[in-house]
């Protein structure tokens, strides 16, 4: 059996157990061969020996029962990088780097930012985001310098495979982070990509729900979430490669979907420098209900960041006294999105 017929016969399987993506058999085999992408589209008519058909084909089985491709190869791309994976880490997503690039306007100038907006997808299964996006090669390569002088405090809460305050520790060279989680498991598969991206003296990782292990208030410039925000009742409906495989603890966000951002609206301010900002992540149709927690708290909405779907994805939010100074509200959608 050849290169191209082991993918059509995969595909075949996989289209019978309803997994349509035909990228998935290719990233497979380019893992089960040790291949690059590249290398498998421009051999197919080399031979696969008995070895190595047997470890694809145990690779689409386990894909054609709902394993998530992230989790057979052990790796998923974000923001041009790869970072480790396992079950026990909700898996980075094309959504997420919404966070970055909102984070790297507000703190850099925009004039020196380029355009990072690429192709992706935002569904958490499809193997279409763990193909190089325009957005990826420009973040690995034209971060402006300017960025990386900035000096920063960052403090993540439930910091998972650590995707987040690695991208954004390697954007501001100068910055130190802090990250924690409740998940023991979660902070070694954060650990690990720590080291692989070589910011292990600037990052200080902490077994905390929320602030709780954080030591006198200790301020930040920059608060990160992207936190639990999947009402709890809707968890069953979600594809199995999330529900069966991906840590509930990292999906339930309660009765409604917002009570970290409870949590985070009551106690963040106590942890910001006085011109320190929150940014978080948020689920589809919640930004007005979360408006309304923090502005409980004397935050104010600076910014609302789309992703690339059209979806209002990232709140940026500031005391109500920086807001008084600096009083302009901005919608941030991305080039490629139309309001048609």
């Amino acid at each position: 059996m050849n290169i191209s017929e082991a993918l059509v016969r995969a595909k075949e399987i996989l289209v019978l157990k309803g997994v349509s993506s035909g990228l998935d058999s290719l990233i497979l085999l380019a893992h089960a061969l040790s291949f690059s992408k590249e290398q498998v589209v421009f051999n197919p008519q080399l031979q696969l020996n008995e070895k190595q058909q047997k470890i694809f084909f145990d690779l689409v089985e386990r894909r054609a029962k709902r394993e998530p491709v992230s989790h057979l190869i052990g790796k998923r791309e974000f923001f041009g990088e790869d970072f480790l994976v396992s079950r026990d880490v909700l898996d980075p997503r094309p959504d997420s780097e919404t966070l970055i690039e909102a984070v790297l306007a507000s703190f850099g100038k925009e004039s020196e930012l380029p355009s990072l907006r690429g192709g992706g997808s935002n569904d958490s299964n499809s193997a279409e985001s763990e193909l190089v996006s325009q957005r990826s090669i420009l973040a690995s390569n034209e971060i402006s310098p300017s960025l990386s002088k900035k000096t920063l405090k960052i403090l993540e809460l439930g910091v998972g495979s650590g995707c987040l305050i690695i991208t954004l520790l390697n954007s501001y060279k100068n910055s130190v982070g802090t990250a924690v989680d409740i998940s023991e498991k979660a902070l070694a598969v954060a650990q690990k990509n720590s080291k692989k991206h070589q910011v292990t003296q600037r990052l200080k990782l902490l077994e905390s729900d929320l602030f709780s292990s954080l030591k006198n208030k200790e301020k930040f410039d920059l608060i990160i979430s992207n936190p639990p925000y999947i009402p709890a009742a809707e968890i069953e409906k979600l594809e199995p490669e999330v529900r069966i495989h991906e840590p509930r603890s990292a999906l339930d966000g309660g009765a409604d979907g917002l009570n970290f951002y409870r949590r985070i609206a009551v106690e963040g301010g106590d942890f910001l420098t006085e011109s320190g900002k929150i940014f978080l992540e948020i689920g589809f149709g919640q930004k007005e209900e979360i408006v309304k927690i923090f502005a409980q708290q004397k935050f104010s909405l600076m910014r609302s960041s789309f992703d690339l779907s059209g979806v209002e994805r990232v709140l940026e939010f500031s005391s109500n006294a920086q807001s008084l100074q600096n009083p302009e509200f901005r919608d941030s959608k991305p080039a490629s999105y139309s309001t048609k």
